[in-house]
């Protein structure tokens, strides 16, 4: 997913296969200490100095957040290790992310440099593994390019589910899931859901069980896939998302993204002025861990479990038949499918110093030019760990990608790789 590349300052560049003692993890191709590079979910326990050297996952917490402290979000290098007085964390550098007012918001500044927008991604420092997760959320402002996402991501397995809204149609939430970062177009329904998301607050879901996945906006079911139907006869496996992950949020520039499909689904080009800022406002999260799957921290939680069902008494179904159409299908809070199509993605690296481990090129300010581990990455190909993502095909990571640097760096939404134009093609047929 992404933004433009961060400053990065690396100690030195090294093709070493994997980290050393004195800078034990690895991170999408660089080696370092610290919660920027080790902490679970961010840290490549495969490159890393050896088995322990990644930070354990957290758990799952029964919690809800408020927002009605600073430490509610802070910066990831500034993270301690303790998920009950840091629930979530910034992942990038600068921190676009603050509290203000009671209200968690991730702000998208213009970017010079770039001639983009530079957003924010914040990660929850607690794991989940199956459970209910509801955000009231205020999506970013009604401009064309303007993406913001709501997750639960596995960066190194690959399994994802989202929400995402794009400024040009602010009525419309998309709802998207993934297996093994597999790119299938299918797996993308769009929903009118007969108001401005960037208007005023909305309640959004994710239901996630063994079973099945619930996508619920304002108590109303919108979609719901069961596992059952996700078979692959081909590869023989499930492809629905069952690894541990972390719920996200996040803000970034499509519309400027320099890739043509991501471009024609989020709008493009994002207007821009030296004093722009766009925003997406959290007012609270509610987090309910599936007490059968998840290894629950009860130092912090102030919910009770969720059976494995993980459903809410308050919680209505729609109708829940997708409709393929090339229309504008306005259903209030119910299902009205739209079309298929998936997220691009492009990345950006840390702020802190870093060694590289699979290197091919040099390390420069900025990581132009940086191989992750194990497998080059230029700027024409964008490289992925351990797989090729070309910059014009752009397979979707869910995690961001930098087509100018090819470092995967997992975790802000955004897009400079392509999925090969669905997006060209999907939104002629809206109009």
């Amino acid at each position: 997913m992404a933004l433009g590349a961060i400053a990065s300052f690396a100690m030195a560049a090294t093709s070493a296969a994997t980290c050393t003692e004195s800078a034990p993890c690895s991170r999408e191709g660089y080696c370092n200490t610290g919660p920027s590079f080790c902490l679970w979910g961010l840290c490549n326990e495969q490159k890393s100095f050896n088995s322990t050297s990644c930070w354990p996952a957290e758990g799952c917490s029964n919690q809800v957040v408020e927002f009605d402290s600073s430490a509610d979000v802070i910066a990831i290098a500034s993270y301690g290790g303790n998920p009950n007085t840091n629930p979530f964390l910034s992942i990038f550098e600068p921190n676009n992310a603050a509290i203000e007012d009671g209200k968690l918001v991730l702000s998208m500044t213009y970017n010079s440099d770039e001639d983009k927008g530079f957003g924010a991604t914040v990660d929850a420092a607690h794991t989940i593994e199956y459970g209910r997760v509801s955000a009231r959320i205020k999506t970013a402002a009604v401009a064309k390019g303007t993406v913001t996402a709501f997750i639960i991501r596995n960066d190194q397995v690959g399994d994802e589910i989202d929400f995402e809204w794009v400024g040009k149609e602010p009525d419309v939430v998309e709802t998207n899931f993934f297996y093994h970062d597999i790119l299938d177009y299918g797996n993308s329904k769009y929903f009118n859901i007969g108001a401005d998301s960037s208007a005023d607050y909305h309640d959004y879901t994710i239901d996630w069980s063994p079973d099945a996945i619930k996508w619920i906006v304002d108590g109303k079911t919108l979609r719901t896939v069961n596992r059952k139907d996700t078979y692959n006869s081909d590869t023989k496996e499930y492809h629905y998302p069952a690894a541990a992950g972390r719920v996200g949020f996040s803000i970034w520039d499509g519309g400027n993204s320099g890739a043509e499909g991501t471009e024609g689904w989020a709008g493009t080009p994002t207007p821009w002025t030296a004093s722009t800022v766009y925003r997406m406002y959290v007012e609270s999260v509610q987090i309910e861990c599936n007490a059968d799957t998840n290894n629950i921290d009860s130092s912090s939680s102030s919910e009770g479990s969720t059976s494995s069902s993980s459903s809410s008494s308050s919680e209505t179904e729609g109708e829940n038949t997708p409709v393929e159409t090339t229309d504008r299908n306005t259903v209030s809070n119910t299902s009205a499918t739209l079309i298929d199509s998936s997220k691009d993605s492009n990345t950006e690296s840390s702020s802190e110093n870093n060694v590289q481990t699979g290197g091919s090129t040099g390390v420069e300010t900025g990581g132009e030019n940086n191989s992750e581990t194990g497998a080059e990455t230029g700027a024409e190909t964008g490289a992925e760990t351990g797989a090729e993502t070309g910059a014009e095909t752009g397979a979707e990571t869910g995690a961001e990608t930098d087509v100018e640097t090819g470092v995967k760096t997992g975790g802000q939404t955004g897009g400079d790789n392509n999925n090969e134009g669905s997006n060209k093609t999907t939104y002629a047929e809206y109009t």
